[in-house]
């Protein structure tokens, strides 16, 4: 029997993403919304998909996307039939247009309503930021409602050309609404501009119920607060310092009668505990509830505010005793006023100085040699003596304060017969990380390198679709740790214990599954496994409701 080995293709784990976007039935919707055009041998699901496929592999530019299409099993994992061929430039090009013609924003956005309706996901809260994402090149539209491309402020102050990325999701990261907007859209903009469209996208999906949004301080603003209440929503977010009501809070959780909560945690890596504090006031006509929150966990940033505020201070009281020490005062008089005033001026707060005057008798010095037998002369000098020592007491009380932070929010305290006490309050807040670590997937270069378009409307386009890739991989996240418990953990490299795997770390057990082509002596191509699958692989399939089908 004459059997030859066709193909060796190397499909990792892309199958089980293949698998996954096809089991949520996303091929057959986008062609709904985008129609399959009679003259092109390619769909616009195919092309979403090979994009897709390739931020999962390592995203390459459209240009070499042909030759990354013939490394791997296209005609598994994207259909039967389709050659490597099609998925040229110039057809995915054709693709992103038709995808922006078609309205990008609503097909992803009817993409991910379709995704929360298939997972059974909630839509009791959700949390909201944006970021943005460096951009080179000239782009040229003729359109001035297209993507806005244009130079701004990062967030690390840094003045480059750039687009921005919306995001609203669920606890788990898995993106309800997102958008590419303007690259110097402020957050204080944005935020009453989306309340308004997540309210649309959920009437879209007929969904008419109370929901809460969860978002940073830009949100403390009067658009936004109205606009949640337009939207049939309710606002948590942190209040900013420079608040009045914000301030007057923190002074009075600091009285000595104010009864906060017992301390609590939460679950947190860091393991830090919490003591909270509410009272109640009302900005720009809106009553709002104001929970001032102690964190055993010092803000990284505050703490090094912190530490460089006592070292300069400490340094400034060193020179003061030195530049007293050399000034002599002739008179006591004098040295007190130059006292009065030195304590007036001075005031440390991590240091105790306690400041005197002190007398001098010294021999009094004269130019020349002194006359035999002369008595010799005396003069009394007065000096400023500051002894300093470090304030235990007010660097843990300045530390203690610099742990406090305020939130805002118009949740009512009993909600949907659930008591929303300042606790449940501040748990909903720190629930913003699973939207800040969307961010590291839309900033990571393996996922999504420098978008190599030239007109921002495909600019957009791929923002989009590096969106749905993000919603994809939390999905697939989410569902792999349904069944993945800290006592039935998996096995990771090294032998490590992988309780919440990231979607990352799964890739990596699937890292070297290779799939091989055999064509047989009567013409028919048979796939096959280049190795058995190790018990961990068969586990997460069998966990996601697949087996080894997806690959032959």
């Amino acid at each position: 029997m004459n059997v030859q080995v066709k193909k060796v293709y190397r499909n990792s784990y892309l199958n089980i993403i293949s698998a996954l976007f096809k089991k949520l039935g996303l091929p057959q919707l986008i062609d709904h919304l985008v129609p399959v055009d009679p003259q092109c041998q390619t769909r616009v699901s195919d092309a979403v998909q090979a994009i897709l496929y390739n931020v999962f592999d390592g995203r390459q530019a459209l240009v070499h996307l042909e030759h990354w299409a013939q490394e791997v099993d296209c005609e598994k994992l994207i259909r039967p039939d389709l050659h490597p061929s099609w998925l040229n430039d110039d057809a995915l090009a054709r693709h992103l247009d038709r995808l922006y013609e078609a309205g990008i924003h609503n097909v992803i956005s009817t993409c991910l309503i379709h995704i929360y309706r298939k997972e059974g996901l909630s839509l009791r809260a959700f949390h909201a930021d944006t970021t943005d994402k460096t951009v080179y090149g000239a782009y040229e539209s003729a359109s001035l409602e297209a993507l806005q491309i244009t130079h701004g402020y990062n967030r690390h102050h840094r003045w480059q050309k750039q687009i921005g990325f919306g995001l609203v999701g669920n606890e788990d990261g898995i993106p309800f609404y997102d958008d590419v907007h303007d690259g110097n859209l402020p957050d204080k903009t944005w935020n009453p501009e989306v309340l308004s469209r997540v309210h649309e996208q959920l009437k879209q999906a007929k969904i008419e119920d109370e929901w809460i949004y969860v978002a940073d301080s830009a949100a403390m603003t009067k658009e936004t607060l109205a606009q949640t209440k337009a939207a049939n929503a309710f606002l948590i977010t942190r209040g900013p310092s420079s608040l009045r009501i914000v301030k007057t809070a923190l002074a009075e959780a600091d009285a000595e009668d104010t009864t906060w909560s017992d301390p609590f945690t939460l679950a947190e890596r860091n393991g830090a505990t919490y003591r909270v504090w509410e009272t109640a006031s009302t900005y720009e006509g809106h009553p709002v509830r104001l929970i001032v929150v102690e964190s055993s966990a010092l803000d990284q940033r505050k703490g090094k505010t912190l530490e460089k505020e006592r070292t300069k201070e400490a340094e400034l009281l060193r020179e003061e005793q030195a530049r007293w020490e050399r000034h002599p005062f002739s008179c006591r008089e004098d040295a007190e006023q130059a006292l009065a005033s030195l304590k007036a001026s001075l005031r440390p707060r991590f240091h105790r100085v306690e400041a005197a005057v002190e007398e001098i008798v010294r021999l009094k010095k004269r130019r020349g040699r002194p006359k035999k037998g002369a008595e010799p002369e005396v003069e009394t000098l007065y000096f400023l003596h500051l002894d300093v020592e470090f304030d235990q007491d007010a660097w843990e009380q300045a530390r203690r304060k610099a742990s406090r932070f305020v939130l805002v929010t118009t949740v009512p305290e009993e909600w949907k017969g659930q008591q929303m006490d300042a606790q449940e309050i501040l748990k909903l807040y720190k629930g913003q990380i699973s939207v800040e670590m969307n961010f590291a997937f839309l900033k990571d270069p393996f996922f999504t390198d420098e978008i190599y378009v030239k007109k921002p409307e495909r600019v957009a386009v791929l923002g989009y679709l590096f969106l749905l890739a993000l919603a994809i991989y939390r999905v697939f996240q989410r569902r792999v740790r349904q069944f993945i418990t800290p006592e039935h953990p998996l096995k990771g490299p090294g032998g490590r214990k992988l309780t919440r795997p990231t979607g990352q770390a799964i890739f990596q057990l699937f890292q070297y599954v290779n799939v091989v082509l055999f064509k047989l002596p009567d013409g028919r191509i048979q796939r096959s496994l280049d190795r058995s699958l190790t018990p961990d692989q068969r586990r997460i399939l069998q966990g996601l409701g697949m087996d080894e089908s997806i690959y032959v």
